[in-house]
């Protein structure tokens, strides 16, 4: 059978982060369940560095458009998100790790990626490849099981212009279908010099924080919980590949669901799990929840883990910014968040940290000019 609903939208979930199923109560009742919090806007990601100077450099060379800063007393690089450098003597742990085709530990922070404008990503690519051949090193993607398959872009390989279950694969070859309708997908991975996996797409614009992609252990609950206690919101249209469960006005449920079958391209040869994929917005970007990567024996004997906390590891964690803190506050207290610290000075104002049901941390700051 061919299941092209789940392939279209397998494709436009990461191309396009969402598509269709508007809401049907009315405004008045959409307005009464929104978040008792305003929704909060992604201000940084806060790595631990063994040398910032030379991370501020490469991401300075790999996007030429942001600038090098300071915010708040750390380093800083900007382009309408900052990531912040706090200097450690010791490499951090969960880094990607190009051998193993994982961070390890892994938290529930995926990887940061930046969108170039283009029909593809020939353009970058061939930048990265006249710079540092080590620094600006791309991470092999597989179009399938076996090894065989391979490419340094998901246009590389015969059916990278699509997201395919691995059921789907062999069906696509033997039927010679024509690329769907939303091709033109184009993807590819770097490493930047603390570990943070990097992805690199086309698209209509250059786009810094294009998108920022996560684990977790059950990524419909991640999305919920997101909703629920931090003020994202649930897009006007969920994402098209989940469309079998339930989204709700209140989320999805039941969002505890079986995980689906493996998909490519990745850069896992044993393919990657999207199914399913919970998605949440915050003011200024979408956000998606992918299941936890190492489970049933697919990382090998006695890995199947759950997400490590992110707190020193290289991404130690994701920053949020909120017009009142005193309301977040009031709000973590009256549905049962616990505040790990804070709050404490975040340079002229204050912040608070939080963590999320995958160990994934968050700082919330009051907002300042």
């Amino acid at each position: 059978m061919r299941r092209h609903g789940v392939l279209t939208g397998l494709v436009s979930m990461l191309a396009a982060l969402g598509a269709a199923c508007v809401p049907t109560e009315p405004a008045e009742e959409a307005t009464a369940r929104s978040p008792a919090i305003p929704s909060p806007t992604f201000h940084h990601i806060h790595i631990n560095s063994v040398d910032p100077e030379r991370s501020l450099e490469w991401y300075g060379t790999y996007w030429p458009q942001g600038s090098v800063t300071t915010h708040a007393g750390f380093p800083a690089f900007y382009d309408d998100i900052y990531l912040l450098y706090t200097q450690v003597a010791e490499q951090a742990p969960g880094g990607f790790d190009r051998e193993l085709q994982r961070s390890e530990p892994q938290s529930g922070f995926w990887t940061f990626g930046s969108t170039f404008a283009g029909a593809n990503t020939e353009q970058p690519r061939a930048r990265f490849a006249a710079l540092d051949s080590a620094a600006f090193e791309l991470v092999t993607l597989y179009g399938g099981p076996g090894g065989d398959n391979t490419s340094l872009h998901s246009l590389g390989l015969p059916l990278g212009e699509a997201l395919l279950p691995l059921s789907q694969i062999d069906e696509r070859i033997a039927e010679d279908l024509p690329p769907p309708a939303t091709s033109g997908l184009d993807f590819g991975y770097l490493v930047d010099p603390d570990g943070m996996l990097v992805e690199f797409t086309a698209g209509r614009t250059d786009n810094f924080r294009s998108h920022t992609h996560f684990w977790g252990e059950d990524p419909l609950c991640s999305a919920n919980w997101h909703v629920e206690h931090l003020g994202a919101t649930f897009p006007e249209n969920q994402n098209s590949f989940s469309t079998e469960f339930n989204f709700g006005r209140d989320g999805w449920d039941p969002c505890e669901v079986q995980t689906g079958e493996v998909t490519y391209p990745t850069y896992m040869e044993v393919g990657q799990l999207r199914i399913p994929a919970g998605n949440a917005r915050v003011a200024n970007a979408s956000w998606l929840w992918y299941p936890r990567q190492c489970r049933d024996g697919r990382c090998g004997d006695g890995n199947d883990r759950p997400l490590a906390p992110s707190r020193g590891q290289v991404v130690d964690h994701v920053g949020l910014t909120y017009p009142d803190l005193d309301t977040v506050i009031a709000h973590l207290e009256a549905t049962g968040v616990p505040i790990l610290e804070g709050p404490y000075p975040f340079g002229e104002t204050r912040a608070l940290l939080v963590e999320d049901p995958n160990g994934l941390a968050y700082e919330l700051i009051e907002a300042f000019d």
